[in-house]
């Protein structure tokens, strides 16, 4: 309703006084109070105080006038009032209109904006499951084409060589027709926490499997095929041949036949003119049918993959292997290995009372291999028996490794500590304690120390 619409509306008579808009929309009565006075008489302004009479005169004047002015009796000025009231009313009615109104309107605004936005989030939840469905059939259709329906058939051998990745293995699984592509295997070997514990060795597994199932067959101990050894730091060849044997039921005569042509092995020439200190000590899996030249190979070439990746260069490689091999049956602990490294170079360079001049190295464990006794003590005539392993009787390093070292000892050779030791004496067996000396003479209160040790031993 607008302004003109209320003044068609509102009723005009004797009754009521004309209604007009009042200012900035607002409208209000024409109150008695808005009639124009009647002029007034200067001088009786100017008089200031008249007579009784002349003020009842000037106000019967004044009321006459007001009435003249309204054209209007009493009763009309009194139902005046009543209009204010009216007016008031309608007032609230119209604000009440507004307010309806306006009401009105804001809902026509945000309707339509809702309408859209509702209209927007159907179509996006609608596309995102759609696209969803497409992608889920999608993928599931792919991992159908990438994967054998299970659960396997022939039994088929298969080998994780050291060193081998998720990807290597998966590529080994598909060339032996167990899985039928790498994608889904590599996947769930990711995701498996366990996959990392696979070792390497030799599996018996089956054609046509799915790969979850490949993987829990790897995992599972009762899966490895062929014989699993394990070959100590440290243990000479004759040692390494006859556990060989007993794992694996191929005759000690056969290693030792092999080893002869220790160069087939893949073992580098060398002074001794054998495969000593050359075979990698560690876990092995060996197939069922491997010969006696296949296990000696495999643990040569692991021993050269070792020194390669420690930056052993081959002409180092048979002085790091003596010297290491020395280590092992020399020192108790790891701990020592570097100590007893550091005090045969001292002792080959001459340095501090040696005065420049290389000593022998005299070292019991040289002669005992040469002896053939697992014991590193030895008697005097074992000392003085002509060998090249014989550091008592000839300078410099024996002509070979005496044992296979392991990799704390080749790294120990490799990068020996800084020190001034000349002699070393284990005073304890039992325990392994060892102690190094500078001089002479506090090397020999050492081996008194182990005499004292050695009595109460009875």
């Amino acid at each position: 309703m607008n302004d003109d619409d209320v003044l068609a509306d509102g009723p005009v008579g004797p009754d009521r006084a004309p209604r007009r808009p009042a200012a900035h929309g607002r409208r209000r009565a024409a109150l008695p109070s808005d009639a124009a006075p009647a002029p007034r008489d200067d001088d009786a302004v100017l008089d200031g105080f008249a007579d009784d009479d002349s003020i009842d005169r000037d106000h019967e004047l004044l009321a006459d006038e007001t009435v003249d002015a309204h054209h209007e009796e009493p009763e009309v000025r009194e139902g005046g009032i009543g209009e204010i009231h009216d007016l008031a009313d309608e007032h609230d009615e119209y604000e009440a209109h507004d307010v309806e109104r306006a009401h009105r309107s804001s809902l026509r605004t945000i309707l339509p904006a809702l309408l859209v936005i509702v209209v927007l989030l159907g179509v996006g939840v609608g596309g995102y499951m759609g696209y969803r469905w497409l992608t889920s059939a999608s993928s599931s259709s792919q991992d159908e084409a990438s994967e054998f329906p299970g659960p396997g058939g022939d039994p088929v051998t298969i080998e994780v060589s050291p060193g081998d990745t998720g990807g290597d293995i998966a590529s080994t699984l598909v060339d032996a027709g167990v899985i039928k592509s790498s994608g889904p295997f590599t996947t769930a070997f990711a995701a498996n926490p366990d996959a990392a514990t696979i070792s390497p060795g030799t599996y018996t597994l089956k054609k046509e499997m799915t790969s979850s199932d490949a993987l829990t067959l790897l995992l599972d101990p009762a899966s490895r095929a062929g014989t699993r050894v394990t070959i100590p730091e440290g243990m000479r060849m004759s040692a390494i041949f006859q556990r060989l044997s007993d794992a694996t039921g191929v005759p000690v005569a056969d290693f030792e036949a092999a080893a002869q042509d220790y160069r087939a092995l893949g073992v580098p020439e060398n002074p001794a003119n054998s495969a000593e200190g050359y075979l990698w000590p560690g876990t092995y899996d060996f197939k069922e049918d491997a010969t006696a030249t296949d296990i000696l190979s495999a643990m040569a070439a692991q021993m050269q993959t070792e020194l390669t990746e420690r930056g052993v260069a081959p002409e180092d490689q048979h002085r790091i292997l003596t010297i290491a091999s020395i280590e092992q049956k020399e020192a108790r602990s790891s701990d020592d290995f570097g100590k007893v490294a550091r005090t045969i170079d001292n002792r080959l360079q001459g340095v501090g009372e040696a005065g420049g001049r290389p000593m022998n190295l005299q070292l019991d464990s040289t002669v005992a291999y040469f002896s053939n006794i697992e014991s590193i003590s030895t008697t005097n005539a074992q000392r003085q028996t002509d060998s090249p392993y014989n550091t008592y009787l000839h300078p410099g390093l024996p002509i070979g490794p005496i044992s296979n070292p392991g990799g704390a000892a080749i790294d120990a050779a490799i990068n020996p500590p800084e020190g001034p030791w000349l002699y070393w004496v284990t005073v304890n067996t039992d325990t392994g304690e060892t102690k190094f000396a500078t001089t002479k003479a506090e090397h020999d209160a050492n081996v008194q120390q182990w005499k004292e040790w050695a009595r109460t031993r009875g």
